[in-house]
C-alpha cells in the first residue's frame, strides 16, 4: 500500500504568493503530497505539477463587514471544517495553509482528523477574529509561519520557514539600458498600496513604473480606476504602464532597475524574494515581513506609508551599482528553496514523531 500524502488545506482556489508558496513546498516535499482547494488557478497548477487535487465547494472570498457577510463567512468555515472532517485521520498530516483554513480545521475533533499542521501566511486580523485565531492555532499539533514578523503576532515559538525560490530558474539578466525603471508587483488591491508607488514614482525625475497584477475576483474595480486616474495626470503622464496579471514576472523584473513594494504591513513577500534571486534590489517599507528579507545592501527600507522617504530611498538604490549583485547574493545566502522547504518537511514530520 502507498503511503499516505499529506494534505495541504486551502479555503482560497486562486494562485496568490500563499498559495504559490503551498505548491513550491508540496512539489518539493519528497514525501507523497496532495493539495484540497476549490477550482481554479490553484488547482490547475497543483496538476500541472503532477499532485494529486481534492476539490472543494467555492466559498466567498468577500471580507465585507455586515450581518450577510458575517453569516456567509461563518458558513464558508463550517463547510470547510465538513470537508476536513470528511478527510478522516487518511492523510500522514493535514497541512491548513492560512487563516481560514487554521479556523476551519480548529472545529473538527483531533479524533476525527489527522495531525495538524496550521500555517500562518499573514498577520492576524484586529480584536475577535485575530483572538479567535490564536485559539483556533492552539488546537494544532504544529504551528509554523511564513515569517518572523507572523510568527510574534499569531504564535511565538512557531517554525518560521522563510520561504525560499529555486536559485537556478531565478537567474540574474543584465540590467536594462534606458531611463530608470521600477516594478510593482502584486495584486491591485488597496492593502498592498499601488497607490504609494505611484506617489513615490512621482518624486524621482525620469522613473518609469510599471505594475505587474490585477484586482482580485469580486472587486469591484474602484481601486484600479483610481490608479489609472493618478497615472493619467501630468506629473506621471506616459511614465507608467499596467501590465494586468503575469504569469511569470522574471520578464519583468528583467526590464527594471529595482522592484518597489509599497505594502504597510506584508506578512512576508514572496515577490522580494523573487526580486532579489533576479539580481534586482528591493525598496520596500520597514515593517511586517519586508526586514527580514530586505538587508546586506540588497535594496532599502523606507518608513511606511511615507512617498518622499520612498522616493530617497528608489534614489539610493539607483545611484549603488553594487546593489544588484548584492541582491543576488542576499537570496543566495538566505532564501535557496532548498533550506525552506526542508523547514517544511522537518515541521510535518515532527507532527508524528514520538
Amino acid at each position: 500500500m502507498p503511503p499516505a500524502p499529506a494534505v495541504f488545506l486551502s479555503y482560497s482556489g486562486v494562485l496568490g504568493g500563499a498559495e504559490r508558496i503551498l505548491l513550491d513546498g508540496a512539489m518539493r516535499l519528497g514525501a507523497p503530497a496532495a493539495v484540497a482547494c476549490p477550482e481554479g488557478p490553484l488547482a490547475a497548477a497543483a496538476r500541472a505539477a503532477g499532485l494529486p487535487v481534492r476539490v472543494l465547494r467555492e466559498r466567498t472570498l468577500q471580507l465585507r463587514s455586515g450581518p450577510a457577510a458575517t453569516a456567509a463567512h461563518a458558513a464558508g468555515l463550517a463547510g470547510l471544517a465538513v470537508d476536513a472532517a470528511r478527510m478522516g485521520s487518511g492523510p500522514a498530516a493535514l497541512v491548513a495553509w492560512g487563516a481560514r483554513a487554521i479556523l476551519a480545521c480548529a472545529l473538527v475533533p483531533r479524533s476525527h482528523r489527522a495531525p495538524l499542521l496550521a500555517v500562518h501566511c499573514d498577520l492576524p486580523p484586529e480584536g475577535a477574529p485575530g483572538r479567535a485565531l490564536r485559539a483556533a492555532t492552539g488546537r494544532a499539533d504544529g504551528v509554523a509561519a511564513l515569517s518572523h514578523a507572523i510568527a510574534a503576532a499569531t504564535a511565538p515559538g512557531a517554525t518560521v520557514l522563510h520561504p525560499g525560490v529555486d536559485l537556478v530558474a531565478w537567474t540574474p539578466a543584465p540590467l536594462p539600458g534606458g531611463p530608470p525603471r521600477a516594478l510593482v508587483l502584486g495584486a491591485l488591491v488597496a492593502w498592498k498600496r499601488a497607490d504609494l508607488g505611484l506617489e513615490i514614482a512621482a518624486r524621482v525625475p525620469g522613473l518609469r513604473l510599471e505594475l505587474a497584477g490585477a484586482a482580485m475576483p469580486g472587486d469591484d474595480g474602484g481601486f484600479l480606476a483610481g490608479l489609472q486616474r493618478r497615472a493619467a495626470a501630468a506629473d506621471l503622464r506616459d511614465r507608467v504602464r499596467f501590465l494586468g496579471p503575469v504569469a511569470d514576472p522574471r520578464p519583468a523584473l528583467a526590464r527594471a532597475h529595482l522592484l518597489l513594494h509599497c505594502s504597510d504591513a506584508e506578512p512576508y513577500g514572496l515577490a522580494l524574494v523573487e526580486a532579489l534571486a533576479a539580481g534586482r534590489p528591493v525598496v520596500a517599507p520597514g515593517s511586517g515581513g519586508p526586514p527580514e528579507i530586505v538587508s546586506d545592501g540588497a535594496g532599502r527600507l523606507f518608513a511606511a506609508g511615507d512617498a518622499e522617504a520612498g522616493a530617497e530611498a528608489v534614489r539610493a538604490v539607483l545611484a549603488d551599482p553594487a546593489a544588484p549583485a548584492a541582491a543576488r547574493a542576499r537570496a543566495e545566502a538566505q532564501f535557496d528553496i532548498r533550506r525552506s522547504t526542508e523547514r517544511l518537511r522537518a515541521a510535518i514530520a515532527a507532527l508524528t514523531s514520538g
